[in-house]
């Protein structure tokens, strides 16, 4: 009995298989039904996300974000869009202040102090009025103010109150406070910036000013202005003795700013200005001899040619040639000392030289670029101040060169 149960499972085992064999062979002979095609007029039925594919859904689930969520501006297009807003601000509040419905009283300005309390236009624009009126104290107290209430990030808008108060000081109050206010403002903002806008301060400052309440209320305006415009500027003067006050002011500013950013170029430049503007030749040149021992490398080049510059414009143009003529020794292919050195010479308007360097700078061995810039600013310059046949020259000049570097 056991034996024949043993037989028939063996006989289902070899049966089974071959069953389920022959019903997959007929399966894959069955030809696949076709799928009916989708209606084409048919609207959405709220399924179609669950009908795509992943992949489709996560691809067509940012488009949708984007078209229903405005679009994340860059860091750069906020600071713009912030630089635009405060610039159309500022426009606004010039307007007002210069016009016929500017403020001339205390509650008109405080009412715009409220619309715009990190103004710092509109906080020198209060502390005139208040020196006007001959508030002086009052007008101190308001500087103070105005750099607690403007914002700590809004730092050129606290560094101009401080120039604001430092260019009262400096015309109405003595010259203790004068120094004192200084080094107030040295601790609390950046001190290269300030040592230099006080050396500008202490260096425009002359005795008539003392009593100008039009002038002071222009001081932090991009161009300072024209004593012509003012009459209190031309009725005053009071000699010279205060002038040379100022002088010691610059000078002590000077020595403290170099001894200290001695590693900065531009306050050894603002010193050789301030010489060469007093007259002071041999003074400006040890200064520059003075920068070169304590500058970097890299900056000498800057400093030569600045100070090269500077003679041009306000010392010995001898000595300007000189430093020119002595780093471009050192770097005969760099165009822009070229350059600089040419616009000062056409400045200067001594033909012969003009011509002299032009003709040495278009012989250089510079790359194609450099030479047609060269030629250009040739033929320009003789095209206004030559004749026809120095225009020629330089065409013919500027031929042989693009012949000559065909050639080669």
């Amino acid at each position: 009995m056991a034996k024949g149960e043993q037989q028939a499972r063996k006989k289902r085992k070899v049966v089974e298989p071959a069953k389920a064999g022959k019903k997959r062979q007929l399966e894959e002979e069955q030809p696949v039904p076709q799928q009916a095609a989708a209606p084409q007029d048919v609207g959405p039925s709220g399924w179609e996300e669950l009908e795509q594919p992943q992949d489709v859904q996560q691809q067509a689930e940012p488009q949708a974000q984007q078209q229903q969520e405005p679009r994340k501006l860059s860091k750069l297009q906020k600071r713009r869009v912030k630089e635009d807003r405060e610039r159309a601000i500022r426009k606004l509040e010039m307007k007002k202040l210069e016009g016929e419905t500017a403020p001339d009283s205390e509650v008109e300005f405080e009412q715009l102090l409220l619309s715009s309390p990190n103004s710092s236009f509109v906080w020198v624009k209060y502390l005139a009025f208040m020196v006007s009126l001959g508030e002086m104290d009052r007008a101190r107290q308001l500087a103070e103010r105005a750099l607690a209430t403007i914002h700590y990030r809004e730092e050129q808008e606290k560094f101009n109150v401080w120039v604001a108060w430092l260019n009262m000081e400096n015309l109405y109050g003595s010259e203790e406070a004068t120094l004192a206010l200084l080094s107030k403002a040295l601790a609390h903002t950046d001190a290269r910036r300030m040592y230099l806008a006080a050396v500008d301060i202490f260096d425009r400052t002359q005795a008539r000013l003392l009593f100008c309440p039009w002038f002071f209320g222009r001081l932090l305006l991009p161009d300072p202005p024209l004593l012509a415009h003012c009459g209190w500027c031309q009725q005053l003067s009071f000699g010279t003795s205060y002038g040379n006050a100022k002088d010691n002011l610059v000078e002590q500013c000077l020595k403290a700013m170099t001894r200290k950013f001695n590693e900065n170029p531009d306050v050894w430049l603002r010193a050789v200005k301030f010489r060469l503007s007093r007259g002071d030749g041999d003074g400006a040149r040890k200064t520059m001899d003075r920068s070169l021992q304590s500058l970097p490398k890299f900056e000498h080049v800057r400093m030569i040619s600045q100070t090269g510059l500077l003679e041009f414009k306000l010392g010995d143009q001898e000595r300007g040639r000189s430093l020119f003529e002595g780093v471009l020794r050192n770097y005969p292919k760099r165009l822009d000392l070229w350059s600089v050195y040419l616009d000062q010479e056409v400045a200067a308007g001594d033909e012969q030289r003009i011509r002299a360097l032009f003709e040495r700078a278009t012989h250089l061995q510079l790359p194609p670029k450099k030479m047609k810039f060269l030629f250009k600013r040739y033929l320009d310059y003789e095209k206004k101040a030559g004749d026809a046949a120095s225009v020629e020259h330089v065409k013919r000049r500027a031929m042989e060169y693009v012949e000559a570097q065909a050639a080669s």
